[in-house]
């Protein structure tokens, strides 16, 4: 036990104590170097006064100033307070220099002298009709009379309508001398269309009562297929004239009085009922945003007491034909 002891603790003296020797000596340096490179990093850390610029020897120095660094970020702009929203644009009136677009319609029309002659004459007159900026105007057929639509919405509108009926006189139709005459009127009343598919398919109802004793109730059901290409929309449709008695006989009839006046003319009494069916069709070009020109016509044909008539069987034509051109200019409305 005595010799291994001593023999122990020289061989761990042998190996520890060069370790411990060889870690102090390289520490030395390392602790140098460090403290070196924090005496280098105090120094480069102080700072530098500003130069200055001496202008003249009496001239007080001014600074120099250094641009800001690229990456300072340039300072956003401060947004509104979220209690103080902003205001919403007013609402255009009818008064407003941009609330409406007007379109005015120069409409002509040859066509027979009155229903069921064989005579035609030639007609025109003017139809006005409004919308507000940005909307696409609505199609409209050239043998549609003056209306309004109070109600519109989702492709269905409503409202008063107004239509001309041109009268019958015997001074331009010497063979009808001694029957009545059937003085023009106007013929006002309320009209409904819906759009069975968007600006494809329309259906229209027009119902109408002359504001004359004599003038009775007429109505007026069309369909129309629009279809456009480029500058160019074209429509065609079935047209379906009604009216009640009291028209039938006042456009149609002959009484005891004409028949006594003129025994060409048997007396006839028509019912209510259908006055004609037919066919419409236009071809409208646009020729710019402002300016379009229609050319339009149809063809209807009598049936039922209007057919049956002495008037219309003697001296007139089932066959009514309808031709016309008609040219819209649509501007702003301003004060």
């Amino acid at each position: 036990m005595r010799l291994r002891l001593p023999i122990a603790v020289f061989a761990a003296s042998a190996v520890v104590l060069p370790a411990f020797l060889i870690n102090t000596v390289e520490a030395a340096p390392r602790q140098e170097r460090h403290q070196e490179r924090h005496r280098h990093l105090h120094k480069t850390t102080k700072k530098r006064p500003h130069p200055t610029v001496r202008r003249h020897h009496h001239a007080a120095p001014r600074p120099v100033y250094r641009p800001a660094p690229r990456y300072v970020a340039a300072p956003m702009p401060m947004s509104a307070p979220l209690s103080a929203p902003m205001p919403e644009p007013a609402a255009p009136s009818f008064f407003s220099p941009y609330g409406w677009l007007i379109t005015v319609n120069a409409k002509t029309f040859v066509s027979p002298r009155f229903t069921g002659s064989d005579n035609y004459s030639f007609i025109a007159f003017p139809t006005v009709s409004f919308r507000r900026p940005g909307e696409a105007p609505e199609w409209s057929s050239p043998d549609d009379n003056i209306s309004f639509a109070a109600f519109s919405s989702g492709g269905v509108s409503a409202g008063p309508v107004v239509a001309y009926r041109g009268g019958r006189y015997d001074q331009g139709n010497r063979e009808l001398w001694g029957v009545h005459n059937v003085r023009w009127t106007l013929e006002p009343g309320l009209f409904g269309q819906i759009w069975l598919v968007p600006d494809t398919l329309r259906a229209r109802l027009e119902i109408r009562r002359g504001f004359r004793g004599e003038d009775g109730f007429v109505a007026l059901l069309g369909a129309d297929w629009v279809t456009r290409w480029q500058q160019f929309t074209f429509a065609i449709g079935p047209r379906f004239n009604f009216a009640d008695g009291r028209s039938m006989r006042s456009r149609f009839g002959v009484t005891a009085t004409d028949f006594l006046a003129n025994p060409v003319y048997a007396p006839h009494a028509p019912g209510a009922g259908l006055v004609s069916a037919g066919l419409y069709s236009s071809l409208t070009y646009r020729y710019s945003p402002d300016w379009a020109f229609t050319l339009h016509g149809g063809y209807d044909r009598l049936t039922g007491g209007a057919a049956s008539s002495p008037i219309v069987r003697q001296t007139g034509s089932r066959n009514q034909f309808t031709v016309g051109l008609a040219a819209s200019y649509t501007f702003q409305l301003t004060r």
